[in-house]
């Protein structure tokens, strides 16, 4: 899961980018768009395949076994990647208190034909789409930019994985979440602000800082104006380069 408790924060960038890299290299990727903004569903250009089949179908029934292959869509960029769409009514799901809803995204997964699932996660503050996510993952991503509002969304994700994690060992149930670490994206690979700088740095006392910097490129975002894979142009390359590293780093 790629998560951040503030918006803006390259969050949606980093999932379709790890996303696209992995499917690059021949693993067969799906990519769940769990949030109501539906940002990486609008960059993929991809629709459900029907009205109402989206990621919402899944967080709506109890017994969603089997719903992730069937909702995935196959996308243009490339033959490796699919994607579950979201959609704006995915946010009437945060207010289902459902026995055991959490899980349901968790169970659509089983019989899933993928290599790797990444989930970009809505900018929320705990909540049924979050639970959705973490229970449904093994591994989390962190996203940011260099400014004030990323590292106040790297540290709200944090205290909510905390509080996660704390509900999960005194329910006496396994944690198996490993913390891969913090991208940073959009970062200005010139003359770098003295906040940007001094983001950066409080981010690497962490402890959890992942490199190289995802340097900031304008086609990145020209490419989700007209829904294209930025790394079919030399301009994007560096972009591209960045995430194939980061890449190693995350995906197990």
């Amino acid at each position: 899961m790629v998560y951040s408790e503030s918006g803006g924060a390259t969050k949606t960038t980093t999932a379709v980018s790890l996303a696209a890299v992995a499917a690059s290299q021949g693993r067969q990727v799906v990519l769940i768009d769990l949030d109501p903004r539906a940002a990486s569903t609008k960059w993929l250009g991809i629709e459900p395949k029907e009205a109402g089949l989206h990621v919402g179908a899944i967080l709506g029934d109890p017994d969603p076994v089997g719903w992730a292959e069937e909702l995935a869509v196959q996308t243009g960029w490339f033959p490796t990647l699919r994607a579950i769409p979201s959609a704006r009514n995915v946010s009437n799901r945060e207010a289902d208190r459902a026995d055991h809803a959490e899980l349901r995204l968790k169970t659509s997964l089983d019989s899933l034909q993928a290599d790797l699932v990444i989930i970009d996660c809505p900018n929320r503050q705990g909540g049924p789409l979050t639970l959705s996510a973490l229970n449904a993952s093994d591994t989390i991503v962190y996203a940011a930019t260099p400014t004030v509002d990323g590292v106040d969304g790297v540290d709200g994700a944090r205290r909510s994985v905390d509080q996660f994690r704390l509900s999960r060992r005194r329910l006496g149930a396994p944690d198996n979440l490993v913390e891969a670490g913090i991208v940073v994206g959009a970062v200005q690979s010139t003359v770098m602000s003295r906040i940007a700088g001094s983001s950066i740095d409080e981010l690497r006392d962490t402890g959890m800082l992942l490199t190289p910097l995802v340097p900031h490129r304008t086609i990145v975002q020209e490419m989700r104006l007209t829904q294209e894979w930025y790394g079919q142009y030399r301009k994007g390359a560096p972009v591209v380069d960045a995430y194939i590293e980061l890449a190693k780093k995350v995906i197990r």
